[in-house]
């Protein structure tokens, strides 16, 4: 008799287990469908997210995606630097991209002393400068290459910018 008590709550578990199971599931899926929806309704357009502040802009500085794994980012697609431009998932930055190996506040280009600058935010999965993990600011140079998660941006500064004489 205790053999077939002891059975009948093992079925129990089993059930109540898979019940859990189903219901995370349907849990993660509605939430995944109102984070997209959300985005769509917050995230500006990458061509919006240019403009943002075309004021602070400086001429001829820009970041340019060459590799994007995300559909709101796109390769060609361009954005101007001022003196501080940030990337991630969060409202709040310059660059917004869906990646999910982006942090909400993943890294900053800023301008110090004539140079910019690339740095870290803390973020989970790092930043890569040139296809070396950055772990302090660094400067950069026309042509360096960010990654962030499955996007890689160009950073673009002409010449006549930096003090060439031609």
């Amino acid at each position: 008799m205790a053999g077939i008590v002891l059975m009948i709550l093992r079925y129990i578990f089993l059930l109540l287990l898979l019940l859990f199971i189903l219901m995370l599931v349907k849990w993660m899926v509605g939430d995944l469908r109102n984070y997209s929806l959300e985005r769509r309704e917050l995230c500006p357009a990458a061509g919006e997210a240019e403009n943002k502040n075309p004021a602070s802009k400086v001429p001829g500085v820009s970041l340019t995606v060459l590799e994007s794994s995300q559909p709101d980012l796109q390769p060609g697609d361009s954005f101007g630097v001022g003196q501080e431009i940030t990337i991630g998932r969060g409202g709040e930055n310059d660059i917004i991209t869906g990646d999910s190996f982006a942090s909400t506040r993943h890294a900053r280009i800023y301008l110090n002393e004539e140079q910019y600058w690339l740095e870290d935010l803390n973020s989970t999965n790092g930043t890569f400068l040139n296809g070396v993990l950055i772990l302090k600011p660094t400067v950069l140079a026309d042509a360096d290459r960010v990654r962030i998660g499955g996007i890689t941006f160009e950073f673009v500064r002409w010449g006549y910018e930096v003090g060439s004489n031609i």
